[in-house]
């Protein structure tokens, strides 16, 4: 009888993902209308969001504690939790007095079918404070939310709304890219692409800038959209695309170039988008020059090593082919491939799909760890998980963005292979 029905397939709790998106406003309180267990997603989520941030280069969040729950029980479960919501929200108001309450509806309201946009509405129209709502049920939604993209859509169109101005400011808008999500120096290597041009800031909404900084948004040149969830990159470039057109300028959907041909065909673009031709081509220049000498003094290095690649993000997150191009452009040997098994069945058919046009050999890790015992098979490995059965691993763990980042990216690694480190982390 189960079988003749469509099952909705569990995704992933959305809830700490709203929160960290609301958690750089200061005023703004997030309160997840959900039991009590599972603020504990939040709270454990609250650390490692603290050093995140640091290494991001940014100062840290105002408070990363203005989150409730609603703590639903049984009886709310039976009866409904409506009232409990309400309750809740009257009493965060009375004690915090919030600039703004952002609410996350778990999956036990969603499935009770609790009315959670009709009641903060009502408090809302009570209260005076704005009260916002956003899905955080996670299997109760065919896919996983961005909660970046639609907080950073909700609290545009409820403070700032978007309005065409000619009064137009020589900044960026970053799309889907959150800051904190990167280091200081790939920050810093995003930033170097626009420089070029003569832009003096990138915004980057939701979780890197205040709401009192909104207006500034209707001011921006240039919309360009950042890599984000990699399965809501549709979703991304949707929004990018009617950013820009209601402010009436140039967007850029192309992801931030991560190889030497993406670097100059992205500068490229922006200075057709800009009408800047002769700037784009003496930034090509200026990037192409320090990339050519760079790998010139890695190549000697590298040849005399073969690599092997394990992967375990997703193939749609990793983009292999861009990672082989990255690697092979410097004069890295690729010998071939594992699928480490931390990644789904699914996944690793994508991966052989996809790399069985280099002619190497995709292993598994039981048929990487048997092949092993009968020949060398590489050198050393670059990994984003260190295992203990390769010998010498190089783990990467940022993204490299521009020139610069590239060739960062390539010295630490001459480092390593001219060191007798067994294990480098990318720092």
């Amino acid at each position: 009888m189960i079988g003749k029905y469509a099952k909705r397939k569990p995704v992933i709790c959305n809830l700490t993902g709203i929160y960290t998106a609301n958690a750089f406003n200061p005023g703004a309180v997030v309160v997840i209308h959900a039991p009590r267990a599972c603020s504990h997603l939040l709270a454990g989520a609250l650390p490692y969001l603290k050093e995140r941030c640091r290494k991001s280069g940014r100062k840290l969040p105002y408070g990363l504690g203005d989150f409730y729950v609603t703590g639903l029980t049984d009886k709310e479960a039976i009866f409904g939790g409506e009232q409990k919501l309400e309750e809740c929200l009257r009493a965060v108001i009375k004690a915090r007095h919030p600039e703004y309450i952002m609410v996350a509806g778990g999956c036990v309201a969603g499935v009770i079918g609790d009315n959670l946009e009709a009641v903060c509405r009502l408090v809302e129209e009570e209260t005076k404070v704005p009260v916002l709502y956003t899905d955080g049920s996670g299997f109760m939604n065919d896919t996983e939310n961005d909660p970046y993209l639609l907080t950073t859509k909700l609290l545009i169109e409820k403070f700032s709304p978007l309005k065409r101005t000619e009064e137009k400011d020589k900044t960026v808008v970053l799309l889907g890219e959150q800051p904190i999500n990167n280091k200081a120096f790939v920050n810093s290597c995003i930033n170097r692409l626009f420089h070029y041009f003569g832009f003096q800031d990138i915004l980057y909404p939701i979780a890197g800038m205040k709401i009192s900084e909104f207006p500034m948004l209707s001011r921006v040149s240039l919309a360009v959209a950042g890599r984000g969830q990699s399965n809501k990159l549709k979703e991304i470039h949707t929004y990018t695309r009617f950013f820009a057109e209601t402010l009436g300028i140039p967007y850029n959907l192309d992801n931030l170039p991560e190889t030497p041909e993406e670097v100059y065909a992205y500068l490229r673009k922006t200075g057709d988008l800009l009408g800047e031709p002769l700037l784009a081509e003496k930034a090509v220049e200026e990037e192409k020059e320090l990339i050519q000498e760079t790998a010139a003094d890695c190549a000697p290095v590298f040849q005399k090593n073969t690599c092997l690649l394990a992967f375990v993000f997703s193939y749609d997150f990793a983009m292999p082919e861009r990672i082989v191009a990255l690697l092979e452009s410097a004069g890295i040997r690729i010998s071939g491939f594992i699928l480490l098994p931390e990644m789904a069945g699914l996944e690793c058919q994508k991966y052989r799909n996809a790399l069985q046009g280099y002619g190497k050999p995709v292993y598994t890790e039981e048929e990487y760890l048997q092949e092993k015992t009968q020949r060398r098979l590489e050198d050393f490995v670059i990994t984003i998980i260190e295992k203990p059965y390769f010998a010498k691993q190089f783990i990467t763990t940022k993204r490299h963005i521009g020139a610069v980042g590239i060739c960062d990216y390539w010295k630490q690694l001459k480092t390593f292979l001219e060191s007798d480190r067994r294990m480098f982390h990318e720092e």
